[in-house]
């Protein structure tokens, strides 16, 4: 086709293309997407939770640090101990790792270590197999730290003689942020190959196919520039914000492919003008409560949602334009053609919808034992897959003294100061209570400190007040301000927590640890580390899929009745729309598949999907006046909008990493589900509720 700038048309297919250039140009010019995943990236730096943490970090300061289990057939050999001394020198010259404690440094020696009250919980494995390494950390540590130290680890690595394992928080963070750059990179491409044969298949054009993807593609960059004009991150979730806003984009394209298609007018800017006349009303609207439903993640407290909320919001805006404005513009280049119809022939659909509706209260019935049982705070090796060498390095550690830290700071519950005998005697305790619960894997702390310091030589001579000064001194690296406070009236226990085989809620976890506390005569007077933070994310998490559902319903039913005017339809909408996230969230808690951070998102995707059909069919039934006309002009676009969403995230569940796994595994069987309920439920509970009956 030979362009012609005199033609409208081509000026305006000039246009399009030209935006989308500048949009995509600018992007890689200026854009980027790195997500950011440190040991503290689930809360803000204004969040109370957080901010304990720092209260803790400024008055004990301790850096977070890489775990590394060296196994061997005998840890206390010579030759052992010759080789984890190289390594713990060359893990000490790393830019970015501030100090090594091993038992080739610490104590005089692995037997030494095994043998002492202080080392042995810190250094030596439960079962004499392996030695740990402790590699603390400047900051929450960068990626090119981590890959040095694999790097070093690999080099020395002997699977039967010195097997080197990497665990900690900043090793597991930069783990996720590299499955999710991965993933973002792989199965985005996949999928839009398969977008685009789904799209293809359907419509049976390849232009319609190219723009949609293509205009789908340029509104994820414009989301993600606008969220760099605004000075907004990219967070942990930006690979869920990527599908989503290209998910957005194809749903509204294929609606208005639709009424294009069942369009008649005399020439083809005519034709496009009133397919977006048809689809305008319902895509605002969508878009409206899309945006409301983003705006509402803003208040939740966990980081990585306000940041997909920030993100969600500019998405919302980006796919109204991208899909009703450029997309429109390469249908006037389109012919309409034999579509392939996607909906199974019936002779008596009344009877079918009517059984398919009432199939699909059986199913939302059958998942709400589920919702009692969801997961929203699964461990952190459940990232990992099962089977996997990572995962299976990373459980040895934490079975081997824990993997996430817990930092308790506690005082006497009467008041006192703690460098004397009663205060020992009473850390002790509390220090052996800790050390036995089941979620506990190692206890650090004072009085360990102090045992350890009486063994020296003469040293039972001195009272525990001189013991701790000496600890005090810079010549002994001032270690006893790792776990006493100025006025020695606080003190700091640092625990290991094991995050495999937990049955319980973390908070559940911290609370009974509590309860230890002022069993032993003390009091918590601050509680941080990651293993907090955990806890605190899970809870936020419920709590957002709570509260964020239902005020999204409530913003849902609003804009249901305007766009109905009708309070029975209102109420077979809203009814409709909260099957959606019962259903997600329902099997997944019946299938125990845990809802994390990442995959907890997909909820909001399915609810997404269900309105944009929700409200076309709505809208369609005030123009048509009957059900069965609606049904008749809608059933195509839902059809198709729902099958390929499916069709799309289908991929992503052959990921390696379980949360991108998850969050495309709910959001196929949500799609699904939203489809079909849209064409048979909505329609049956409408005319219900109105008094006449249930066929549509």
């Amino acid at each position: 086709m030979k362009a012609d700038f005199r033609n409208p048309t081509h000026r305006l297919l000039a246009l399009a293309l030209g935006a989308m250039a500048l949009i995509v140009g600018l992007f890689i010019a200026f854009g980027h997407l790195d997500p950011k995943v440190s040991p503290d990236f689930f809360f803000g730096s204004n969040d109370p939770a957080l901010a304990r943490s720092a209260a803790i970090h400024k008055e004990f300061p301790a850096d977070e640090f890489l775990i590394l289990s060296v196994a061997s057939n005998d840890i206390y050999a010579a030759p052992y101990l010759e080789q984890l001394s190289l390594f713990t020198k060359d893990l000490a010259r790393i830019k970015g790792i501030s100090r090594v404690i091993s038992a080739a440094n610490g104590p005089e020696d692995v037997r030494a270590a095994a043998k002492s009250p202080f080392w042995r919980p810190l250094l030596i494995s439960r079962d004499d197999k392996a030695s740990l390494i402790l590699a603390f950390v400047d900051g929450a540590g960068a990626s090119d730290m981590i890959e040095e130290v694999e790097t070093a680890a690999k080099l020395f690595d002997n699977p039967e003689k010195f097997h080197i394992r990497i665990s900690g928080t900043p090793y597991i963070a930069e783990q996720i942020r590299r499955n999710l750059i991965h993933d973002m990179a792989l199965f985005s491409g996949l999928a839009l190959l398969l977008f685009l044969g789904v799209l293809y298949a359907v419509f049976r054009s390849p232009l319609i196919a190219f723009a949609a993807a293509g205009c789908g593609i340029t509104a994820v960059f414009l989301t993600l520039l606008l969220l760099q004009l605004f000075a907004l991150p990219v967070g942990i979730l930006s690979a869920n914000l990527i599908l989503i806003v290209f998910v957005l984009t194809q749903s509204q394209a294929i609606y208005l492919t639709a009424n294009w298609h069942r369009t008649e007018a005399d020439n083809e800017m005519e034709r496009v003008r009133l397919a977006i006349r048809k689809t305008l009303p319902a895509a605002f609207w969508c878009m409206v409560t899309t945006l409301l439903g983003f705006a509402s993640l803003l208040l939740v407290a966990a980081e990585p949602l306000r940041e997909l909320g920030a993100g969600g919001m500019a998405g919302a805006f980006a796919t109204l334009l991208c899909g009703l404005a450029l997309y429109p513009v390469f249908l006037l280049f389109a012919r309409p053609r034999g579509r392939r119809d996607i909906t199974p022939a019936t002779s008596k659909p009344g009877v079918q919808r009517l059984m398919m509706g009432f199939g699909c209260l059986i199913i939302a019935a059958l998942a709400v034992p589920g919702l009692f049982r969801l997961n929203t705070d699964p461990g952190l090796l459940s990232y990992f897959g099962e089977g996997s060498e990572l995962r299976e390095g990373l459980s040895f550690i934490d079975q081997n003294g824990g993997s996430s830290p817990l930092k308790l700071v506690v005082a006497r519950t009467q008041g006192g100061r703690l460098d004397n005998a009663v205060g020992y005697d009473a850390m002790w305790k509390l220090h052996r209570s800790l050390r036995d619960d089941p979620s506990v894997g190692t206890v650090l702390s004072l009085p360990a400190l102090m045992a350890e310091a009486n063994d020296f030589p003469l040293a039972f001579l001195l009272p525990w007040r001189e013991i701790i000064s000496l600890l005090s001194l810079d010549y002994n690296q001032r270690i006893a301000a790792n776990f006493l406070n100025d006025d020695r009236t606080e003190t700091l226990f640092l625990l290991r927590m094991k995050e495999e085989g937990r049955d319980v809620p973390r908070a559940e976890v911290v609370s009974r640890l509590e309860e230890k506390v002022a069993a032993a005569g003390f009091k918590p007077v601050l509680i941080g580390g990651v293993y907090a933070l955990q806890a605190q994310l899970a809870t936020l998490v419920s709590s957002s899929l709570l509260s964020g559902t239902a005020a999204l319903l409530c913003l849902f039913a609003g804009i249901a009745f305007w766009v109905s005017r009708s309070f029975p339809v209102t109420l077979a909408m809203t009814a409709t729309a909260a099957l959606i996230p019962v259903v997600v969230l329902g099997f997944a808690g019946l299938a125990k598949v845990p809802v994390d951070i990442i995959s907890a998102p997909a909820a909001n995707v399915a609810f997404g999907i269900a309105v944009d059909a929700l409200i076309h069919l709505a809208l369609s039934w005030r123009r048509q006046g009957s059900w069965q006309a609606a049904l008749t002009a809608q059933k195509s676009g839902i059809l198709t909008a729902s099958g390929i969403t499916a069709a799309g995230f289908l991929i992503f569940v052959l990921s390696g990493f379980p949360p991108t796994a998850r969050f495309g595994g709910e959001i196929v069987l949500g799609a699904g589900f939203a489809g079909l309920a849209a064409l048979t439920l909505f329609p049956m509970l409408a005319r219900a509720f109105a008094g006449k009956g249930l066929r549509a």
